[in-house]
């Protein structure tokens, strides 16, 4: 019974001390499908990001990075490449209403593409600038947002869901 009643209480100083908190770190499940150039060659992306929050006036100003995977598609004739994206991107999360956000990242993105070729795995790399604009919601330290992810410079993008958890 006295380590429930130290857990709930520990628990309720950790949601108050969130709240007041001017930083934040946390991770996200980010997955999406492919749409415009990269519809065409794979069919889903899944990957992990890290997210750091700054409070900054009615919202947060956020630094995101991590690692992307893109499944390929099956084409006859053309060899399957898989694809490993690796944004880095920086933004504003504005809290629209208490648990409603609007949120722009603008970064640049490394991809590279993995392929066999005569029993070696062979990778082509690319860089391109991207603009990130999502929707979402969040309560205590969970989040949830719709996210749009486009590459300026090859058209490649993806329209996907980030779950999020911030300490």
């Amino acid at each position: 019974m006295t380590v429930f009643l130290v857990a709930v209480i520990c628990l309720s100083t950790a949601k108050a001390q969130k709240e007041t908190k001017k930083f934040s770190a946390g991770f996200g499940i980010e997955a999406g499908v492919p749409t415009g150039t990269a519809a065409d060659v794979y069919t889903a992306a899944i990957g992990l990001t890290v997210r750091l929050s700054w409070k900054a006036g009615p919202g947060f100003v956020t630094l995101t990075s991590g690692a992307i995977g893109y499944a390929p598609k099956t084409v006859a004739g053309v060899k399957p490449k898989a694809g490993l994206q690796i944004p880095v991107r920086v933004g504003y999360k504005y809290i629209i209403q208490h648990h409603l956000f609007l949120m722009g990242e603008v970064g640049y993105s490394d991809f590279n593409t993995y392929y066999g070729e005569k029993g070696a795995i062979v990778s082509n790399n690319f860089g391109s600038m991207l603009v990130s604009p999502s929707f979402g919601y969040q309560a205590g330290a969970f989040e949830i947002g719709l996210r749009y992810s486009g590459n300026l410079s090859n058209g490649g993008s993806v329209a996907g869901l980030r779950i999020g958890f911030n300490f």
